[in-house]
């Protein structure tokens, strides 16, 4: 899958670096978040943890919308990275609707309920996820590669 969405809270991480990144065979990670392109340090220490082999931008989602659906970044294997569920919605209805997307890591809080023991998802985030799903998306929670994906389709109808 080309690009791969994938929306995990830390953003760029080990995980991400030592099990993703060869097994996509990534060229690019793209985060699209309208924090972080305007934060030095997190920029600085994304830099760092980032091979340089490998391309690195972070974009306002707005701009990563239009560079993704102009695909500004032709065939290479890109990752998109999204801090939150929301931000991976609103890439999608800026102008990028993408057919996959992975929830790798959402931290627990109060209000959110279970799926595995790296994810978390709040009612509002189900609702969001429920919208792309009604509009296509197949998404999957899945941390590692290596780990068998669960389709949240599947896991939602089970639970009721």
């Amino acid at each position: 899958m080309n690009p791969f969405y994938r929306v995990d809270n830390r953003l760029v991480h080990g995980q991400i670096i030592a099990t993703w990144m060869p097994h996509l065979r990534l060229q690019r990670i793209l985060i699209a978040s309208d924090a972080v392109p305007n934060n030095p340090l997190q920029m600085t220490m994304f830099r760092m943890a980032i091979p340089q082999q490998l391309q690195f931008e972070a974009l306002p989602i707005k701009n990563a919308a239009r560079a993704l659906a102009a695909r500004t970044y032709g065939n290479e294997r890109v990752l998109v990275l999204f801090e939150s569920v929301t931000d991976a919605v609103r890439l999608f209805n800026g102008g990028n609707p993408f057919a996959f997307l992975n929830i790798g890591n959402v931290h627990h809080a109060a209000d959110r309920r279970r799926f595995t023991n790296a994810v978390y998802l709040s009612d509002a985030d189900l609702e969001q996820l429920k919208g792309l799903m009604d509009r296509g998306t197949r998404v999957e929670i899945r941390s590692l590669p290596t780990e068998t994906p669960i389709d949240l389709r599947l896991a939602l109808s089970e639970v009721r």
